[in-house]
């Protein structure tokens, strides 16, 4: 094995001394074709996602949606500006975490109110708690 030199350029050195790592991870080599790369992630097959539901005629359920969109909106806003701050976020990523879980409620509650069909809007939503709580029978 030779002697490898202080003198030679970062790149060409840790080629030398590293092999095949490291042409990988800087590109030297050829590109793999798209058509024969795999998928990084093993994630489930993204669902159909369904066609929204029928807006409803009533003014006060489209107004109360409106209201829910705009709050949601204000949380996201919020949030994002909480965000800016490290410490805050270091030391309070939960609370944040629920945030952005309101706004989540927030906008399928108010794709509900403004269906013209809400219990198939119940259907499409996302968020399987969600769901199953708005879906539950029994009193209130």
């Amino acid at each position: 094995m030779r002697p490898f030199s202080q003198k030679l350029p970062f790149a060409k050195r840790d080629i030398l001394i590293q092999g095949d790592s490291v042409r990988q991870i800087w590109g030297i080599e050829e590109p793999v074709p798209e058509e024969d790369r795999r998928p990084l992630r093993r994630d489930a097959p993204l669902r159909e996602v369904s066609p929204p539901t029928d807006q409803t005629e009533d003014q006060l359920r489209l107004r109360l949606s409106q209201e829910l969109q705009y709050a949601r909106r204000m949380l996201d806003i919020t949030g994002d500006q909480i965000c800016a701050d490290r410490i805050v976020v270091t030391r309070h990523a939960a609370a944040l975490q629920s945030l952005d879980t309101v706004g989540q409620m927030l906008r399928h509650i108010a794709d509900v109110i403004r269906s013209n069909d809400p219990y198939s809007a119940i259907d499409e939503i996302g968020m399987s708690d969600l769901k199953a709580r708005l879906k539950r029978s029994g009193a209130l």
